[in-house]
């Protein structure tokens, strides 16, 4: 794994450990689902429950393959190894995750989400407004909305991808 890809992890690492406590754990991925479907107002819904719900199989998909000791935490060098091995699986363990994060975002569910809907995703996550702001710039073209597509092209190269010229997808959760 390059020097790229051990910041990306770094920087998501940084963002899934929702509570701060400097550890990952199951409690962390139903804090973020909750601010994520609350930032909607979709707590209830059945957007918000699949969101919830991608966001525990990803939680069990870096349990069983990191947690060697069985003690429900994983720390930063775990989960370095653990993503590079979950995101061999990115369409079936990482991608619905996506998928119902930008269909929770796509409040008229016309397959595209619009800046406020995308800024508010990851703000809820932890990204700072300006730095999600400017993801959402490098990622669509002349403020078009975003396409199920081009966010899933991003997500699976910020998991996969060390190309530099890649910077939007780098940047996918702002700086590193």
């Amino acid at each position: 794994m390059g020097a790229l890809l051990d910041q990306k992890y770094a920087k998501l690492f940084f963002l899934l450990d929702a509570n701060g406590d400097g550890v990952i754990a199951e409690d962390d991925f139903a804090l973020m689902a909750g601010r994520v479907t609350a930032a909607f107002g979709e707590e209830r819904t059945a957007k918000g429950r699949t969101y919830a719900a991608e966001m525990t199989n990803y939680w069990r998909a870096l349990r069983e393959t990191a947690d060697a000791d069985g003690d429900g935490r994983i720390g930063k060098d775990e989960f370095r190894l653990a993503v590079s091995r979950v995101s061999d699986k990115f369409d079936t363990l990482i991608g619905p995750l996506y998928l119902a994060g930008f269909r929770l975002a796509d409040r008229d569910d016309d397959g595209l989400v619009g800046r406020d809907g995308f800024v508010t995703v990851l703000v809820a996550i932890g990204v700072p407004a300006a730095e999600a702001e400017a993801t959402f710039d490098r990622l669509t073209e002349d403020g078009e909305p975003l396409t199920e597509d081009r966010l899933m092209t991003a997500a699976a190269h910020y998991y996969r991808d060390e190309d530099p010229a890649h910077t939007a997808s780098h940047l996918l959760f702002g700086a590193l």
